[in-house]
């Protein structure tokens, strides 16, 4: 599914956490979608939990009244399973073609120069010391992949085969992008670049990087945009909560939007 080519202006959502909004939160939400001009929606994970997950993509999607397009974080996850969770948003964009999980939505032409496309990202202690670390996430207790597993370091290697998958399916998609497209738009949830953590504050410090960076996404990301240096890459993620904006590249920019449990909010991005 393909929006028109006169898309200029995407409205782009992380870290919603609507399984944390009061009505009031949730109607301010629908206020903003319903009346700022865009012609599609990108979340970039965290939406909400497994039980109600595909229930919050469908409000969305009707009080926005145009495609939906989103990416899986972490707590999609929780209460349920990697496998059980994609199947279910994979039967939603079946019966209902405007709600789209962009892995397998493939390419989607934004204008005649802008592609979107995107991958979940996990987290895949790749920076840091994952085995070392005091901090763990509910990850580990409520991903039904994960808690199977009894060690740490049981857990860490299933989280990488999911981020290396991702990595894998990124890189296709890259290269479909740029065949199509001179402007490529990244969605992901966990940002993929220490680059793009915050300089300073409790995230700063060693011990969360194991938790906060896909390492594997980022490799292919800096490879893709380094051998053309012709397109221009910007990465929309989420996950952090902390909002930063950084140049990796000079082709290859990574946004993280900031965001407040309870406070659902979303922004403009233009493309044009």
């Amino acid at each position: 599914m393909t929006v028109p080519f006169r898309v200029a202006t995407i409205l782009w959502g992380t870290d919603l956490h609507l399984d944390h909004a009061l009505d009031s939160a949730r109607q301010a939400l629908t206020d903003r979608l319903r009346t700022v001009p865009a012609d599609a929606v990108i979340a970039t994970g965290d939406l909400s939990v497994a039980s109600r997950l595909v229930a919050d993509l469908e409000f969305i999607a009707d009080a926005a009244a145009r495609p939906l397009y989103f990416v899986l974080g972490n707590h999609d996850h929780y209460g349920s399973t990697v496998a059980r969770v994609r199947d279910a948003v994979v039967e939603l964009g079946t019966r209902r073609p405007e709600i789209q999980w962009l892995p397998p939505a493939g390419v989607v032409m934004l204008n005649r120069e802008t592609a979107l496309i995107g991958v979940d990202g996990w987290a895949d202690g790749r920076h840091g010391d994952p085995l070392t670390t005091p901090l763990l996430l509910n990850d580990d207790r409520l991903i039904g992949e994960l808690a199977a597993q009894r060690t740490r370091a049981a857990k860490l290697v299933v989280k990488r085969a999911l981020a290396d998958a991702d990595a894998t399916r990124l890189a296709t998609l890259l290269d479909r992008a740029i065949a199509t497209a001179r402007r490529i738009v990244v969605a992901t949830h966990v940002p993929p670049f220490t680059e793009a953590l915050p300089p300073n504050g409790r995230l700063a410090a060693p011990e969360w990087l194991p938790l906060l960076v896909c390492e594997a996404t980022g490799a292919v990301l800096k490879r893709v945009a380094a051998t053309h240096p012709g397109h221009e890459f910007l990465v929309l993620c989420g996950h952090t909560h902390v909002a930063t904006d950084v140049l990796v590249a000079a082709n290859l920019r990574c946004r993280v939007a900031g965001a407040r449990y309870g406070e659902p909010a979303i922004r403009s991005v233009e493309l044009s």
